[in-house]
């Protein structure tokens, strides 16, 4: 595991790096996003915080605007 995570890390920095110019590019900077908070779907939305709260909301609403799945099985956005 450790040595796929190496081999992702490039990959992410560009994701992170690179300016979202599209609804397509940010969908994928929210999801990659969703992916680095991914306790925030651990708990039941009703449990979270207000800050982890609103950041799950808009990554939710980022994904459903550009029509991506959410990394996680189960999640409001569906594939």
């Amino acid at each position: 595991m450790e040595e796929l995570l190496l081999r992702l890390y490039p990959i992410e920095q560009e994701i992170v790096q690179t300016p979202a110019s599209t609804i397509v590019g940010l969908g994928v900077k929210a999801r990659h996003a969703a992916y680095v908070t991914s306790q925030y779907w651990e708990e039941d939305l009703g449990q979270l915080d207000w800050d982890a709260k609103a950041v799950r909301r808009l990554i939710e609403a980022v994904c459903e605007v550009a029509g991506v799945a959410l990394p996680f099985h189960g999640s409001e956005v569906d594939e």
